[in-house]
């Protein structure tokens, strides 16, 4: 070996790296080697045109801020290493087609206003569903970043209590369902589940409910946040963090082969034929559809229940934009209650539906009838020159579109974009030629093609349903963080517990490393 570390993390993006800096505050000796130029995965923040800067994958964040890595500062990056977050007023906001907008704020009082001008029996329903969220999201954080528990615990414990039964009936039913049993207005219900089927899930999908309380976390309870600068920031901060205490980073380096003393990891080697030791463990984020690559000699039974992880039911396009003078929306007011996300929406909750329908059936609804937009540089200015605007766009489409297979996404590459460009005009009245200024796509291929961790476009690494989630997350095998028959290796990544994309999940993976060192996990944390 040429070097010798305590941990070696394979792989810069925002879960390895929280993993590496907790071990090296704990006074192990890490090493991290990232394959690109730069470290952060699906954290981090580009230039797109001089002074025009955007988040290429992660960007609002939200999960995070309820793990005690942020809420506690565990690692001085908010105190220490630079990391700071802006927080809306105005959380996310719906302009439908016929040019009516709804926002919800951090504000219950102001959200139930919003409510109010499309139905005052649902204005009513959401203060009362807000009420019933403020008591039950404490259990739904409760083990949230630590070891995932088994899933027959996890039910058990639930079903103990009025509230936990509550939140179990949640956890079983659809998006959709949780929110028809409280709301009658079709675009108050489209409010709510389209923010919801972020997570890649599609609203009639059971299973999946839990995300409306999670919603409700996310106006009223966490808020969500922008990292002052881009969500880059958190890459930059985790990166002084690691550096600060003794440990070393480095870029343009590409593991292609873990090293074995029989089922022991005991370091990696480079594509260049670098090699270097870990006496403690290695971490990588190996997909489960990935794992045979690396330990094809282990259990089958592993690798079958690894292989049969079921990704999301559809994937997404994004456009990012550097424009002259901010996006201008359809009825927008021009005052200040413009949510940080932005949804375009129809005025009939069928056509939402419907399009959901496309996408299983590995089509792009004509017209696309919703979008995602961010404008970051309304709430934060540094992310563009003055009167500039940094633009994103987003909507959903199929990973193997019309069942032609994936790659037919590069024939369609100059067609996507000005499909979307087009569609979106009956909201948007200034994303022209003449307004922009530079710009960047992403398919659901090339969503694929930037993390080993999106398998089939799927940016929250496995799909996040009931089945898939806890102490089953990715599958009962490997929920523990490390892989049956193997030692000194650990899993990191988004489709490990809690899952679902940027929600800090390498901390469950150090507190792990640490039992298994005989380290104690708590005192590092708060020390």
């Amino acid at each position: 070996m040429s070097q010798n570390y305590d941990v070696i993390a394979v792989g810069a993006g925002h879960h390895g790296l929280i993993a590496a800096a907790y071990l090296a505050k704990a006074g192990k000796s890490v090493l991290v080697l990232e394959r690109n130029d730069h470290p952060g995965g699906g954290c981090v923040t580009m230039e797109l045109a001089p002074g025009y800067r955007y988040d290429e994958h992660s960007t609002i964040h939200q999960v995070i801020l309820s793990n005690p890595m942020i809420k506690n500062d565990e690692l001085g990056l908010l105190s220490q290493f630079g990391l700071e977050y802006i927080f809306p007023e105005a959380v996310f906001s719906s302009y439908f087609d016929d040019g009516s907008v709804l926002t919800s704020y951090r504000s219950v009082d102001k959200s139930v206003e919003s409510i109010a001008q499309f139905s005052k029996a649902d204005a009513e329903s959401y203060r009362r569903f807000s009420e019933m969220a403020f008591k039950l999201f404490p259990m739904l954080g409760e083990g949230m970043f630590t070891p995932a528990a088994p899933m027959a615990d996890v039910v058990a414990g639930l079903s103990q209590s009025r509230d936990g039964n509550e939140l179990l009936m949640m956890m079983l039913k659809s998006g959709l369902d949780i929110v028809s049993e409280w709301f009658a207005h079709e675009k108050v219900r489209m409010h709510f589940v389209k923010l919801m089927s972020e997570n890649l899930q599609a609203p009639y999908e059971k299973g999946t409910g839990i995300g409306a309380l999670a919603m409700l976390g996310a106006a009223h309870v966490t808020g969500l946040a922008l990292p002052k600068g881009g969500s880059g920031k958190l890459t930059e901060a985790l990166v002084k963090c690691v550096e600060h205490h003794g440990g070393v980073v480095l870029t343009g380096k590409t593991v292609t082969r873990l090293l074995r003393s029989g089922d022991r990891v005991t370091g990696v080697e480079t594509d260049t034929g670098e090699s270097y030791g870990a006496n403690d463990g290695v971490i990588g984020a190996i997909h489960p559809h990935h794992l045979r690559r690396y330990f094809g000699d282990i259990n089958e039974g592993v690798l079958h229940r690894a292989e049969r992880v079921q990704m999301a039911t559809y994937s997404a396009m994004y456009s990012h934009f550097a424009l002259r003078e901010p996006i201008k929306i359809r009825g927008d007011s021009g005052d200040e209650g413009r949510g940080l996300i932005i949804e375009l929406l129809p005025s009939s909750l069928e056509t939402l539906q419907r399009a959901f329908d496309e996408y299983r059936y590995a089509r792009l609804p004509d017209p696309i009838p919703h979008y995602s937009l961010t404008q970051h540089s309304d709430h934060d200015p540094s992310r563009a020159p003055a009167g500039g605007a940094i633009f994103s766009m987003m909507t959903f489409a199929p990973y193997d579109i019309r069942h032609e297979g994936k790659d037919n996404w590069d024939d369609l590459r100059n067609v996507w974009p000005k499909k979307a460009l087009k569609d979106s005009q009956k909201w948007l009245l200034n994303l022209d030629r003449d307004n922009i200024i530079a710009s960047i796509d992403y398919s659901p291929l090339d969503l694929e093609r930037s993390s080993p961790s999106f398998v089939r476009g799927d940016i929250h690494g496995a799909a996040p349903f009931f089945y898939q989630m806890n102490g089953h997350r990715p599958t009962p095998d490997l929920a523990q963080y490390t892989v049956p028959g193997i030692e000194g290796f650990y899993l990191v990544g988004p489709f490990m517990h809690p899952g679902s994309g940027l929600t800090g999940a390498g901390r469950a993976t150090a507190a792990k490393m640490m039992q298994d060192m005989g380290i104690d996990f708590a005192k590092v944390a708060g020390s």
